[in-house]
C-alpha cells in the first residue's frame, strides 16, 4: 500500500510542499514518538512529509550536478548521450528515519515539481513506478501555465485529487493496462470539466 504522496518544488532552495495526500496511517507514529501539547499528530505528519521533500530535492540536486559534470561519451551518431536518468529514482527511508516502520520513496522530477510516492518497503517498485509516471503526466497535463506551477497545484488541489482518486484509489497501486487507463482519462475528464 501507498502511504504517501506529496508534490514539491526543488528549484527553490528551501523545500515547499505543494500537495500531499497521506493514505496509510502509521500506529506506531502516535505511540512512539510524544506529541507535545502545542504539536500534533497533523504537524508531525508535516515534518516527516517535509524531511522526505528535502532528502528528494537534495538527491535530485546531487544527480544533476554529477551528470553536468561527468564528460558525456558520445553515442554512434557524434551526438551526445544522457546517460543516467537524473529525474527519478527511489531510496529506502530506515525505520525511525522519519517513520518507524521502513518504506521506499519513489519519485520522478518534471518541470521543476517533484511527485513522490512513499511506499511500504514490500511494495511493488516497478508498478509504483509506472503509475507514478501516468501520475505525474496528468498532473502537469491539467496544471497549463508553466511559469506559475507551483502556485496552479496549489490552488487547484480539486484537480490533483481527482487524478489521485482514479489512479491511486485509497492509496492502493493498481495494474492498469493502456485500455483501463484511457478509461481513466475519459472519466477523469468528465470530473475536471463539471468542477
Amino acid at each position: 500500500m501507498v502511504f504517501g504522496f506529496l508534490c514539491h518544488s526543488v528549484s527553490s532552495t528551501p523545500c515547499r510542499l505543494l500537495y500531499t495526500a497521506v493514505y496509510g496511517d502509521d500506529v506506531q507514529s502516535a505511540s512512539t514518538k510524544v506529541v507535545s501539547a502545542e504539536g500534533s499528530l497533523r504537524t508531525m505528519r508535516k515534518e516527516q512529509l517535509l524531511e522526505v521533500a528535502c532528502r528528494v530535492q537534495s538527491e535530485y540536486g546531487f544527480r544533476l550536478s554529477t551528470q553536468l559534470t561527468t564528460k558525456v561519451p558520445r553515442g554512434k551518431d557524434d551526438t551526445p548521450s544522457t546517460g543516467e536518468d537524473c529525474s527519478r529514482g527511489l531510496f529506502r527511508l530506515s525505520a525511525g528515519d522519519p517513520f518507524p516502520t521502513v518504506k521506499v520513496a519513489v519519485w520522478q522530477v518534471k518541470d521543476e515539481c517533484a511527485y513522490v510516492l512513499i511506499c511500504e518497503s514490500d511494495e511493488n517498485k516497478l508498478l509504483a513506478e509506472s503509475v507514478l509516471e501516468t501520475i505525474t503526466r496528468l498532473m502537469t497535463e491539467h496544471v497549463t501555465s508553466l511559469e506559475q506551477r507551483n502556485a496552479e497545484i496549489m490552488l487547484k488541489a480539486e484537480k490533483a485529487t481527482a487524478v489521485l482518486h482514479l489512479f491511486l484509489p485509497n492509496g492502493q497501486l493498481q495494474f492498469m493496462n493502456h485500455k483501463v487507463v484511457a478509461q481513466n482519462e475519459k472519466q477523469l475528464e468528465k470530473l475536471i470539466t463539471v468542477k
